[in-house]
């Protein structure tokens, strides 16, 4: 193979392993599957026609956007507590 062939092959694997890591793009439901899990039983709950973003990661537990056709988005913030349990608290997305 040439160098340049051998070097793409490199960056491409570079960022499929980044992206495993971190959790972005498909790697995303793999990284958080439990939480995922906890998210899509909650959707259909309170928000059955709704999509909701990528899950992140935060210093307190995890969040993701709610997104309503024709209202405004939803912050979903989840933690959990001492006993396993999930909390979910939303706050209003406001449009400027």
């Amino acid at each position: 193979m040439k160098k340049k062939t051998l070097l793409m092959l490199g960056a491409a694997a570079a960022a499929g392993v980044y992206g495993a890591v971190t959790g972005k793009g498909p790697f995303n439901r793999i990284r958080f599957k439990e939480q995922h899990e906890r998210i899509s039983n909650y959707m259909e709950t309170h928000y059955p026609k709704a999509i909701y973003t990528p899950v992140e990661a935060t210093e307190n537990g995890y969040v993701t956007v709610i997104k309503r056709l024709g209202m405004n988005d939803i912050i979903l913030y989840i933690t959990i507590d001492g006993e396993g349990n999930y909390i979910f608290t939303e706050s209003p997305v406001v449009q400027s």
